[in-house]
């Protein structure tokens, strides 16, 4: 009795910091937090198996329907893991990658100015309140005169995995030259980046009739989420209604029912990604300038201690969301020389899980280790095969 609750306090503990850092509740949305009870119970047998590395590649092999990796020496690329890779997963903010892509490419164009200088005032029509509040108040602490340089703006999007400001980068962009990215650099047309202010709108029961979203195709979802963020951004009178209702009701879903929502957002394999990752080494994204232009931005986590300890080249981009933990990277081990591409998406995932992997940062530590820890990646294979006899 005495250990069940031990767990229970750490795990509530840890429930409160995933939250507030991920989701971004203030003080008095905690209350959404014991108000779903199921939720937070789901997944919580996979709990206690599960703390080290090892019993997390252990999960993996037992739960193909929440996991897909790709993984492999861009030398020898047969010999990866290839773990349900041809299964489309939520992209979440790591779709901030395509938009990434386009503004190199507008920069070398001459299209976009990277030392303009922005409002944040502009970037903030797109906030919604209590959705990944935290990772976006980073930026606003960040750039404290209230304004900053676009490339500023655009390398903490990348930091940060923030909505606010990548929505704004996408209306500066455009649909059209967006949309014609993604055919050039070969994704489907489900990886086409949205804003998120308007998927979040759209799945809102309190702002739209969320009963057809089952039903719906993903162009007719694009539109639509395209036309809320576009009226959001426009109408002032309307985007404070909005503001207001996620205020006073967050999403008004339940933190299931916000999960579930996720298969709504764009999204690819991770064979296609890690793919793309992998023409992005041979600097074959767009141009050799742009290639090494994206590279150079991704290469933010460099600036970490234990990174630059591991690693002699390290790229990436996270997320991190309601049942939704995902990365995509490439990597060059210090110990042996060799050079990783790698996408690895845990999706809808039980949400007591979720907070569990979290609060331990386990999807990056994986995902980072999978590189250069030879040991890691073959209790992964053993475990993906042994649950596949």
């Amino acid at each position: 009795m005495k250990r069940a609750l031990k767990f229970l306090f750490t795990f509530l503990a840890a429930a409160a910091f995933v939250f507030a850092l991920v989701i971004g509740l203030n003080y008095s949305g905690f209350e959404t937090l014991f108000e779903n009870e199921e939720g937070m119970a789901e997944g919580s047998q996979y709990i206690e198996n599960t703390y080290s590395l090892a019993g997390l590649a252990e999960f993996i092999g037992e739960h193909p329907e929440w996991v897909s990796i790709t993984s492999y020496n861009v030398n020898d690329p047969d010999s990866g893991i290839f773990y349900q890779e041809d299964i489309p997963r939520a992209l979440g903010a790591t779709s901030n990658l395509f938009l990434l892509m386009e503004y190199e490419r507008q920069v070398a164009e001459g299209l976009l100015d990277p030392d303009e200088t922005i409002s944040l005032k502009e970037i903030e029509k797109f906030a919604l309140p209590e959705i990944s509040e935290n990772n976006h108040n980073k930026l606003i602490e960040e750039f404290e005169s209230g304004t900053a340089p676009l490339d500023d703006v655009v390398l903490a999007m990348l930091q940060n995995s923030d909505l606010v400001s990548a929505d704004y980068l996408w209306f500066r962009l455009g649909e059209e030259n967006i949309r014609s990215l993604i055919d050039t650099v070969g994704m489907p047309e489900t990886a086409l980046p949205l804003p998120f202010s308007g998927m979040y709108m759209r799945i809102n029961p309190a702002l739209n009739d969320t009963a057809a979203l089952s039903s719906m195709s993903f162009t007719e979802f694009a539109e639509q989420s395209i036309s809320e963020a576009t009226k959001l951004r426009d109408d002032q009178e309307y985007n404070q209604q909005v503001k207001n209702q996620f205020y006073d009701d967050r999403l008004s879903l339940t933190f299931m029912q916000e999960r579930d929502a996720l298969t709504y957002f764009p999204q690819a394999t991770t064979s296609q990604l890690a793919d793309l990752m992998s023409s992005l080494i041979e600097n074959r994204v767009i141009s050799e300038e742009v290639s090494e232009a994206i590279k150079e931005k991704l290469r933010w986590p460099m600036g970490s201690e234990p990174i630059s300890r591991s690693f002699e080249d390290y790229g990436a981009i996270y997320d991190n969301r309601m049942g939704l933990l995902g990365g995509i990277d490439f990597g060059t081990s210090i110990y042996d020389g060799h050079t990783s591409v790698q996408a690895v998406f845990f999706d809808q995932l039980p949400v007591g899980f979720w907070v569990h992997m979290s609060a331990n940062h386990m999807q990056e530590d994986y995902q980072q280790r999978l590189i250069w820890d030879p040991a890691l990646y073959e209790t992964t294979q053993n475990e993906i095969a042994a649950n596949d006899e």
